[in-house]
């Protein structure tokens, strides 16, 4: 039987293990063969986002569904190929990488200010992009996160490696998009808060609190 999953095996999973293909299609190769069979909508044109922030040390971690895609904003993130370097080149080194200078999603949140400190990171459910998964249109996307490869492997990650250090007090557990995570019966753990409004860039009061006194009590 396989031993439980440790915090760095996502770093792990992803190190140089997302690339283009001859279509220019970014995938992680794990997921090549789920994602041509499709259905699904989500934009491979951009390297993707399993993480943003220090997942290796962050002790706030907000549970995200998947990569934003905005057809405007997103190709100006990576206008050539030392962009694309630097993005991936964090997504493989988190700890020794500088994350001051994310997307222009995180400007209009309350925490982006935390992650580029390092005391916040974000986790998407699925590293691949799309304009709003909870939109209607996004049906199959939905139904895909259950079936990639990746998101299985996330899934895991979080309920072996991350769940059991919640409950001790070393991480805390922002369920904000929970629904794509399917956490069940995990979902009341110790160590876990959700968030009241998970389909806001922002996380509401109630969240912001306990994030704000966690990190507090850690200083």
């Amino acid at each position: 039987m396989d031993s439980n999953m440790d915090i760095a095996d996502i770093v792990a999973f992803w190190r140089g293990q997302q690339k283009a293909d001859a279509h220019g299609r970014w995938t992680h190769q794990i997921d090549q063969d789920v994602l041509g069979t499709g259905p699904h909508s989500f934009n491979l044109d951009h390297p993707v986002s399993p993480y943003i922030g220090d997942v290796l040390i962050a002790p706030v971690i907000i549970l995200n569904a998947n990569a934003g895609y905005n057809p405007v904003q997103t190709p100006t993130e990576f206008p050539d190929a030392p962009s694309v370097s630097a993005y991936t080149a964090r997504v493989d080194d988190p700890s020794g990488s500088d994350w001051s200078f994310v997307s222009r999603y995180y400007n209009d949140t309350n925490y982006g200010h935390l992650v580029a400190s390092g005391k916040v990171v974000v986790v998407n459910a699925c590293a691949y992009r799309s304009p709003r998964i909870s939109d209607k249109n996004e049906a199959d996307n939905r139904a895909m996160i259950k079936r990639l490869p990746s998101s299985i492997m996330m899934r895991r990650w979080l309920l072996e490696a991350i769940l059991p250090i919640a409950a001790k007090g070393h991480r805390l557990i922002i369920n904000n998009r929970g629904q794509h995570w399917r956490l069940g019966h995990a979902a009341p753990a110790p160590g876990i808060v959700r968030d009241p409004c998970p389909a806001s860039p922002r996380i509401t009061s109630t969240a912001l609190s306990a994030m704000n006194d966690f990190l507090g009590n850690r200083a």
